[in-house]
């Protein structure tokens, strides 16, 4: 699979519409996908970001206050301003075309290996990105929360650190 085959993987996993699941909130399409990859989300220690606003900001200054003590640190965020690459970065640089489309690939086999009834677009980005955080040796992880509390595909770290942003109703 190269990038732009892992782009089109990913957008007929992005909806509905696309998808045709309608489940119940659950962590358990993750737990597969990561289990049937090793449990990556295991290899590094984690800063887990949650909150309505500023969690990318705060995000970005952890991972910033964490590299200038001179550690390899990964950075997962969403969404994306301009590149799907921005979501996943070490040390300040987002994973290359190259890179993504492998850890995109690696997820799109372990779906059908693991008979795993359609992730979602962001199961499958958290999949791949703490995929390409234990290959990359990452020392520490900076994981932003998506969406749906407790369900949210990151609540599948174990963190060292949980930080809690401003709460607010959406």
């Amino acid at each position: 699979m190269n990038f732009s085959e892992s782009l089109t993987y990913l957008d007929e996993h992005a909806s509905y519409e696309k998808t045709g699941r309608i489940t119940s909130p659950s962590t358990s399409n993750i737990e597969t996908l990561l289990s049937v990859l090793g449990d990556p989300q295991f290899d590094f220690r984690v800063i887990h970001v949650t909150g309505t606003n500023g969690k990318g900001s705060t995000s970005q200054i952890i991972t910033r206050l964490l590299m200038a003590h001179g550690l390899k640190v990964g950075t997962y965020s969403s969404p994306h301003l301009e590149n799907v690459r921005e979501r996943i970065q070490v040390d300040g640089d987002p994973i290359d075309e190259e890179d993504f489309a492998d850890s995109i690939s690696a997820i799109a086999n372990v779906e059908q290996i693991g008979g795993i009834s359609s992730p979602s677009y962001f199961e499958i980005m958290t999949a791949a990105a703490f995929r390409w955080f234990s290959d990359a040796a990452v020392e520490v992880a900076v994981i932003e929360v998506g969406m749906l509390g407790r369900w949210d595909a990151t609540n599948v770290v174990n963190p060292d650190v949980a930080v809690i942003t401003n709460i607010a109703l959406d």
